[in-house]
């Protein structure tokens, strides 16, 4: 069991997260609705492993990336993302949550196993 903290901004897609990672997944975890809170949570808790979208208002998933790496260097984050037609294609957002220091990117939808797959895949790395 992990202690991951989740940074999604859409309630449903939170919770569903939350559910996933609890339920099936055994996970304890603790959830922000923006980058600001995920970063106070941050400063609050270890956390194993974090999650966070990328376009949130606010604090954004790439300024919470950043930051998350910044001070907590060996962090696993994973990005999720759904895009949009708003937003930059899909390959320029991975490009730069990569340059970013992102350990894994979900493109949204996604399936539960993916996530579970995702954690497991980013705990177990050297």
């Amino acid at each position: 069991m992990s202690k991951i903290l989740v940074v999604e901004d859409i309630d449903k897609v939170r919770k569903a997260v939350v559910a996933v990672l609890e339920g099936p997944g055994g996970h304890d975890v603790i959830s922000a609705r923006d980058g600001r809170e995920g970063l106070c949570l941050l400063d609050q808790h270890a956390f194993d492993v974090a999650i966070t979208d990328i376009w949130m208002p606010g604090e954004d998933g790439i300024a919470f990336l950043r930051q998350a790496k910044a001070k907590h260097p060996k962090l696993p984050v994973i990005v999720i993302t759904g895009g949009g037609p708003n937003f930059p294609p899909m390959e320029m957002s991975l490009a730069v949550v990569k340059s970013h220091g992102a350990d894994a990117v979900l493109i949204k939808p996604f399936e539960n196993a993916e996530l579970l797959a995702a954690i497991e895949t980013v705990r177990t790395r050297p």
